[in-house]
């Protein structure tokens, strides 16, 4: 963009002429840049543009991939749903719309599926945490870590390690004991049907 260029009064031009003697006199550069420029040439200002280069990390975000599983132990899932049902009458509470029902309604209802969901856990699975210290507290998390037992959140740069607060310690199950079947023909019959005769 252009500038406007305003004239100059007298008596700023004469001090400026003083100026502009000494500092011609004693750069041989500056004397050059103004015989240019009385040529008709343009003109090069004495502060060069300053190229600033930076270095930016890439931020990523780590995903784990699901587990891809060669066969599916689908009499496990069947027997761990018929538990529940039986204990929690759980498939009943999620097969039905709760959009009728207020909140007390369905928080009665709620307790009593926690105490029978809470009975099955116990029962059959043990259950720890991943990581033992306290939530809220302070992490280093190694650059090799196991990314299936720990999950960073925010913003991940670099290669690690990392510093982190934990916000949920995570669950595992270390041991399993689901009652052992005879047949398994009938585990996909969660609950048999009901007929009052």
């Amino acid at each position: 963009m252009s500038q406007k260029i305003t004239s100059i009064s007298f008596i700023p031009r004469f001090f400026g002429a003083f100026g502009q003697f000494f500092k011609y006199m004693g750069s041989g550069e500056y004397a050059a840049r103004c015989a240019a420029v009385g040529k008709g040439e343009a003109f090069a200002f004495e502060a060069q543009p300053t190229v600033v280069t930076k270095e930016v990390e890439v931020i990523r975000e780590v995903e784990v991939a699901a587990p891809v599983l060669d066969s599916v132990n689908e009499d496990g899932a069947h027997q761990l749903l018929q538990l529940l049902q039986r204990e929690a009458r759980f498939i009943d509470f999620i097969q039905e719309s709760i959009d009728g029902y207020d909140d007390a309604d369905v928080g009665a209802a709620a307790r009593q599926i926690h105490a029978g969901c809470a009975k099955v856990i116990k029962q059959h699975f043990t259950i720890e945490v991943v990581n033992s210290a306290p939530e809220n507290s302070r992490l280093e998390i190694p650059a090799d870590y196991d990314a299936k037992q720990i999950k960073l959140e925010g913003r991940v740069e670099g290669a690690g390690p990392y510093t982190g607060t934990l916000i949920h310690p995570g669950w595992k199950v270390t041991n399993t004991q689901l009652p052992k079947v005879n047949s398994t023909d009938n585990l996909t019959i969660l609950a048999p049907a009901e007929v009052e005769v």
